[in-house]
């Protein structure tokens, strides 16, 4: 890493004449300017302007390497980059929060990392953000992926029509994912299951059966959390989540699918009924507890909410192999329901993350701290490491990791510094180029990705829901109260209907959730939603260009 120089002990007059010690020495003549020239003035280094930056905070820094605030990257980034930076982390699990009350006390920072679509639309009401027009001037980087990408700046710009969101295009990869024990279908002679139907008496095989061997009935069929579950629903083309209900569109309107999720939660009810899940999933707000019995060898179909294809089949399934030798695993499609195959989410093609505060007092250090992040040789830097140390060229001319661990440890807790980072018009920046298939566990998840990309991007399925989730249009504020309060009351419903027994059906859970609907003010949501879709059908971000981008992609890696 580079060092800051100071000087120490000696005035700039001094440091002059000290020159001109020296260059007497020399041939001055070359030096001198002649008799009536002006001599070049010196040019001064760049301003530094002083920025705050928000990023998430995921606990994922090791204590070896330091804090969010304060790490070799951070130390990086303000050695090298041309603004001094103080990072303010935010909780992941809280952040629009947190961040509300930031903005609410006045010391928001100056930039925001935020995902949450309906978030920055909300304090673009508030007329808390700024404009960035008259400052793309200081961001040669950004300025070529608008002219490469228009739909950046589409997705970008608001509607007085001004740009203020910043964002990146990303690889169409499959967010959630199926996994299988393919040693317990060989033990329990069980074929892999293609519907729903099967997909339970697999799963009710995997918990009763003592698919382990160790003569207890400790193991799960499968496994439903706070995000898992929105995986679940998926297979029945529910698209409903932590975020947002179950919009679809039928007969050319939009409207909630109340169908799709009353087999939703008939299947998640008979799930928890038969002891197929963990009875305590509900305290399981982040899937770690799941995850905890996955890489422990206790659940037999793994649901992955949040995938991470290089690092679940390189360390994940380390871990598993490690706990259970015998252990094999393979990549589940989505079974078929009733309503058709489905695939599950696919991760945001066109993810729009930052913004600027109104209140910015230094918005040009802050757009050129962001550009600088930008280009390929430092935003890559961040995302992979050290040449040498963490990565190093493959046979393919890519980046290869040398040291899984190493890289878990020192670099994999980095990539929300550089969150609007474009990787995707690098082919090398593609999952399949990440793996050296000359490393056996390396190749193994090669090979898995590679058969899930044949499911999970497979265009004759249908995607759940109108379009990835936050391509969905935004509520106002007065509608997005209405939304908040009925997504909750429907919510607590369903998981009262799964949990209650005989006592409460998935039928009637269905009409008391509708009657909430209805006197909460459902139908101004759905009039909302369906002048949405008649205005912006044709220019929307909707689930086909999902498919144009994978399409596009697909030829990209080839």
């Amino acid at each position: 890493m580079k060092k800051s120089t100071k000087w120490m002990g000696i005035t700039f007059t001094a440091a002059v004449a000290m020159g001109a010690v020296l260059a007497g020495c020399s041939d001055t003549s070359k030096q001198q300017p002649a008799e009536g020239e002006t001599k070049p003035a010196e040019e001064k280094p760049a301003k530094r302007g002083d920025i705050t930056v928000s990023m998430y905070d995921r606990g994922a820094v090791p204590a070896s390497e330091g804090s969010y605030e304060e790490n070799r990257w951070t130390k990086w980034i303000n050695q090298n980059g041309p603004s001094n930076v103080k990072f303010v982390p935010i909780l992941r699990s809280d952040s629009t929060k947190k961040m509300n009350v930031l903005f609410a006390s006045g010391s928001a920072p100056d930039i925001i990392n935020e995902y949450n679509t309906p978030f920055r639309n909300g304090i673009y009401e508030q007329k808390q953000l700024l404009p960035l027009d008259d400052y793309l001037k200081f961001m040669p980087e950004y300025q070529k992926l608008l002219t490469q990408f228009p739909q950046l700046k589409k997705a970008g710009t608001k509607s007085d029509g001004k740009l203020y969101e910043i964002g990146k295009m990303k690889e169409a990869v499959p967010l959630h994912a199926f996994f299988i024990r393919t040693d317990w279908l060989k033990k329990l002679n069980l074929e892999v299951p293609k519907t729903a139907e099967e997909l339970m008496k697999v799963a009710k095989a995997f918990a009763d059966q003592d698919p382990d061997g160790n003569g207890k009935k400790d193991t799960y069929g499968l496994n439903i959390s706070t995000y898992s579950e929105t995986a679940l629903n998926e297979m029945f083309g529910g698209s409903m989540s932590k975020s947002q209900l179950s919009w679809g569109i039928k007969d050319g309107k939009v409207g909630l699918l109340w169908d799709n999720d009353l087999a939703a939660l008939t299947f998640k009810k008979k799930l928890y009924d038969d002891g197929i899940i963990d009875k305590d999933y509900i305290n399981d707000k982040d899937g770690m507890k799941a995850k905890q019995d996955f890489l422990n060898g206790k659940i037999g179909i793994y649901i992955n909410s949040s995938v991470s294809w290089f690092e679940f089949s390189t360390a994940d399934l380390g871990t598993l192999k490690k706990n259970v030798p015998g252990a094999e695993i393979a990549v589940l499609p989505y079974p078929k329901s009733q309503f058709g195959e489905f695939t599950g989410a696919i991760d945001n093609p066109i993810q729009m993350s930052t913004v600027l505060n109104a209140k910015a007092k230094d918005p040009e250090a802050a757009v050129k701290y962001i550009d600088f992040l930008m280009k390929p040789e430092n935003g890559n830097k961040i995302v992979l490491g050290e040449e040498g140390v963490h990565w190093k060229k493959g046979p393919n001319g890519c980046p290869q990791i040398i040291d899984p661990a190493k890289s878990k440890n020192e670099v994999n807790y980095a990539g929300d510094y550089v969150m609007f980072l474009t990787r995707a018009t690098d082919k090398c920046s593609f999952v399949v180029n990440q793996f050296n298939p000359e490393v056996a566990d390396q190749k193994a998840g090669l090979d898995m990705y590679k058969e899930a990309q044949k499911s999970y991007l497979d265009p004759n399925r249908q995607y759940p829901g109108i379009t990835v989730g936050e391509h969905m249009p935004t509520f106002s504020n007065d509608l997005n109260v209405i939304h908040t309060s009925v997504l909750k009351e429907i919510t607590d419903i369903y998981v009262k209907a799964i949990i209650s027994g005989a006592k409460y059906s998935p039928e009637q859970a269905i009409k008391d959730a509708q009657a909430s609907w209805d006197k909460a003010g459902g139908k101004q949501l759905e009039d909302f939603m369906n002048k949405w879709y008649t205005e912006n059908k044709d220019r929307a971000f909707l689930a086909k260009d999902v498919w144009d981008i994978v399409k596009q992609q697909k030829e990209q890696m080839k």
